[in-house]
C-alpha cells in the first residue's frame, strides 16, 4: 500500500478485515511469522506493540495511535506510529493496559497479500485476515469462499481495541453470535 499522508505525521491506512472459519492448510508451519503483543491503554486511542520474529531475533517496538474520522469509511483509518527502543517500550509497558496476543502469518490468496492473525489466550479461536488496499473497491476482489472468509471490516467488534477491552464473556458470546450469523457454527 502506498501511504497517503494526513497532516504532518499521520498516514491513511486502507485495509479490509476478514473473519476466517479455519486456519489455511500449512499456515502454522510458516517460518516467517511474528508473535505480537498489543497493549491497549484504556480511554485512549493508543496501542503499544511488541513484535518478535519467530524466524530470527528481530524485535520491533512501537507506540501507535489509530482512529477513524467521521468522513472515513470502515476501510479507512488514520494511523501514526512512533518506533521505540526496548527501554522506551519497557517504560510504557508499566502503564495499565488491556493485552491482546496473536501470531501473524503472511499469506497469499489469488495474488493478494494478506496477514493472518491467529489469536491466543482469552481470544483463542479467533482467526482474522487483513489485506492492505490501495482503494476500498479492492476488498470485493477476493473469492472468500475458499477459506470461509467473511468481510467484517465494518463490524467494530473485530477491531483490536474493541477485542482488548471487552470481557471474556462478551468476546465468547459476540464471536459465537457472529459465527452463527455467517452460517458457520463453532
Amino acid at each position: 500500500m502506498t501511504a497517503q499522508r494526513i497532516g504532518k505525521y499521520a498516514c491513511l491506512e486502507v485495509e479490509a478485515r476478514y473473519l476466517l472459519t479455519r486456519v489455511p492448510d500449512g499456515l502454522l508451519n510458516q517460518p516467517k511469522c511474528w508473535h505480537i503483543t498489543d497493549r491497549y491503554f484504556p480511554d485512549t486511542l493508543l496501542r503499544l506493540r511488541h513484535m518478535k520474529s519467530l524466524s530470527g531475533d528481530e524485535e520491533i517496538y512501537k507506540l501507535t495511535q489509530k482512529y477513524r474520522s467521521e468522513e472515513q469509511s470502515a476501510y479507512e483509518t488514520t494511523i501514526t506510529n512512533v518506533y521505540l527502543s526496548q527501554a522506551e517500550y519497557t517504560l510504557f509497558a508499566a502503564l495499565e493496559a488491556r493485552i491482546l496476543q496473536k501470531t501473524r502469518y503472511p499469506y497469499t490468496l489469488q495474488n493478494h497479500s494478506l496477514s493472518i492473525d491467529v489469536f491466543e489466550d482469552r481470544h483463542q479461536g479467533l482467526i482474522l485476515a487483513e489485506m492492505e488496499l490501495e482503494h476500498k473497491a479492492e476488498a470485493g476482489k477476493l473469492d472468500l469462499l475458499s477459506l470461509g472468509l467473511k468481510d467484517v471490516t465494518a463490524d467494530p467488534f473485530f477491531t483490536g481495541g474493541s477485542l482488548a477491552m471487552m470481557t471474556d464473556e462478551a468476546f465468547r458470546l459476540g464471536l459465537s453470535q457472529r459465527l452463527w450469523e455467517y452460517g458457520n457454527l463453532r
